[in-house]
């Protein structure tokens, strides 16, 4: 074969080795197709852009400092109606009371932490008709903002535990996140004892765009 045949040969097995190894590259790097259902429902229920869609939802928090010390809970109301208008109210088993009408950052900054629940890299699977994932709190606590003073950022948590997620989706709309922190006994730096136990934060929807989420479909 004449030489000046090889190089156009040998460039062609590079390219075709450069396009399997981009191809492998790819395949390896794109998201579930679970984690494209919830994070694409996530998008549905508070809207694209985010807070373009009205909703009423439930924040429910639950703390336990461990075993015999018992579960303490907590429901707010968070209702939304766009472009800014949010209002907190405090659920009990008799009332249902005004507690604050947020400011237009503060509520930017509500909408950021809900929409940032379902990312990061951490892949969600199907299980028992919902989609759970198990991810570090530094993970959890690196993405997901918090109102700090002024500023609304992540706040990486000094301690070591996990976060335990489970989300529902209906009818293509993310209408639950489940999520258990579960930190274990531990010290910090400084060589105090940190406190540990699990704590609980679900965000069950009850309206979306004024629709029931209990009526809509599977």
């Amino acid at each position: 074969m004449p030489r000046r045949n090889l190089i156009p040969l040998a460039l062609l097995a590079v390219l075709a080795l450069a396009t399997a190894g981009f191809a492998v590259l790819g395949a390896s790097s794109a998201p579930s197709g679970a984690t494209v259902t919830v994070q694409n429902a996530s998008t549905e229920t508070f809207g694209s852009p985010t807070g373009s869609t009205s909703f009423a939802m439930d924040l429910v928090s639950t703390l336990s400092a461990g075993a015999g010390t018992g579960t303490i809970a907590q429901v707010r109301l968070i209702a939304y109606v766009p472009p800014a208008r949010m209002a907190v109210y405090q659920v009990s088993a008799r009332t249902t009371r005004p507690l604050a009408v947020l400011d237009p950052a503060a509520i930017t900054c509500a909408l950021s932490a809900y929409t940032a629940i379902v990312g990061g890299a951490t892949p969600w699977t199907p299980s028992d008709g919902a989609y759970i994932r198990t991810e570090s709190l530094a993970d959890y606590s690196s993405r997901v903002p918090r109102a700090s003073g002024a500023t609304c950022t992540p706040q990486t948590a000094d301690v070591h535990g996990q976060v335990l997620e489970r989300a529902v989706v209906r009818a293509d709309y993310l209408v639950s996140v489940r999520l258990t922190v579960v930190v274990p006994p531990q010290r910090l730096s400084n060589g105090t004892e940190a406190a540990h136990g699990a704590e609980g934060e679900a965000l069950v929807l009850l309206r979306i765009n004024g629709t029931p989420t209990s009526k809509l479909g599977s």
